[in-house]
């Protein structure tokens, strides 16, 4: 059950019986199909914890890591890795598995014996009528700022016509709005929406949350003096970036998709999109670069390089396999495809042009392939 400290909800709360006593433990939940990635998510426990130490000085914090990659180690790893020098000790584990000592940052505060429970709340959500397919919905439009149907269907994973009909439900509900731009209406978030996101990722009202949005350029902006929205998400670098799930899905119906995210954060670097699952057999990152080719021949060929070299440090550093895509114009997939010498066997890249939906050439650990 909910568990309340001041203005923060948690998920639950537990007194562990560790070696040296028991433990004053609070629950989050978390999900890697809750549309946000591992770094980002992490911001919103960094953001709940100094107001909760302030109440409760004893606290320590469980989060539990549920879905259908349950036993997989990246998204789990990158959590942890983003709450390093958090002032409370914090454990990352799946839902499942009851954290043990070592699991911990750094050594909880114990009591002789345990805790009495903090006062049981309401969630934020309860009492609400949304379904998982709505409110998927609404947690990529919080990143997003404005989308196509298209580019929210590749994100959560279901089917084009059943998140159409989802996101006029949600209209109807005035928690989005269709704005319409020629041939092509996207949609965006009014602010129920907006807080109806914020509140299932963990937020309290009136909480910032920054990292909640893709990076880069806004996706919306006003034009002139006008109060009429307009997109720079029409541009094909950012809708093939937001298609790239879907892209994957469909071209290689072998892979395991288990999420996919936009503009994440990766360490220092940020890939256009990235994708977490399996591929023949290895637990994967499926990192893509979108190339539009507004460079020389040589600064193309530097920048790839330079990317690829980047994304094989974050990847090594969790141990995980590889494949690296690069999508652009035919042009630019010539003269990218040049620069993968080498690689190494945990590492496959692709090239294929960005018109092409749905094509890529076969995979193949330690080298490059381009149809």
């Amino acid at each position: 059950m909910a568990v309340r400290v001041g203005k923060a909800l948690f998920d639950g709360w537990v007194s562990l019986e560790l070696p040296a006593g028991w433990s004053d433990t609070f629950i989050f939940r978390m999900s890697p199909t809750d549309g946000l990635p591992p770094a980002d998510y992490a911001q919103v426990i960094k953001s709940l914890i100094p107001a909760v130490l302030k109440l409760r000085k004893s606290a320590s914090v469980w989060v539990q890591i549920g879905g259908e990659a349950t036993g997989a180690s990246w998204f789990c790893q990158a959590v942890c890795r983003a709450l390093r020098g958090l002032p409370a000790p914090v454990a990352v584990t799946s839902a499942s598995v009851p954290p043990q000592i070592w699991d911990f940052s750094f050594y909880p505060w114990t009591d002789s014996q345990p805790l009495a429970s903090p006062p049981i709340a309401e969630p934020y959500l309860k009492g609400r009528n949304l379904n998982l397919a709505a409110l998927s919905c609404l947690r990529v439009l919080a990143r997003a700022d404005c989308a196509y149907t298209a580019e929210v269907a590749s994100l959560v994973d279901r089917d084009l016509k059943a998140v159409r009909k989802t996101l006029h439900s949600l209209e109807e509900d005035n928690l989005v709005q269709l704005m319409e731009n020629g041939r092509y209406p996207y949609w965006m978030l009014r602010r129920p929406g907006l807080s109806t996101a914020l509140r299932s990722w963990g937020l309290p009202p009136g909480q910032a949350f920054p990292c909640r949005k893709e990076r880069g350029r806004p996706a919306c902006k006003e034009r002139g003096n006008s109060k009429r929205k307009t997109q720079s998400s029409s541009g094909r670098h950012r809708r093939t970036a937001r298609l790239w799930p879907a892209w994957l899905r469909k071209a290689w119906p072998q892979a395991k998709i288990w999420a996919g995210w936009t503009e994440v954060a990766c360490g220092r670097t940020r890939p256009d999109a990235l994708c977490w699952g399996l591929l023949d057999g290895y637990e994967t990152l499926y990192w893509l670069e979108v190339e539009s080719g507004n460079a020389s021949r040589v600064e193309l060929r530097n920048k790839t390089l330079r990317r690829v070299n980047q994304a094989l440090v974050y990847a090594r550093g969790f141990q995980m396999r590889l494949v690296f895509a690069l999508l652009g114009r035919p042009w630019v997939c010539r003269e990218a495809v040049r620069v993968f010498r080498d690689l190494p066997n945990d590492v496959a890249a692709v090239v294929e042009d960005w018109k092409a939906f749905g094509g890529l050439p076969v995979p193949n650990w330690g080298k490059a392939a381009w149809r």
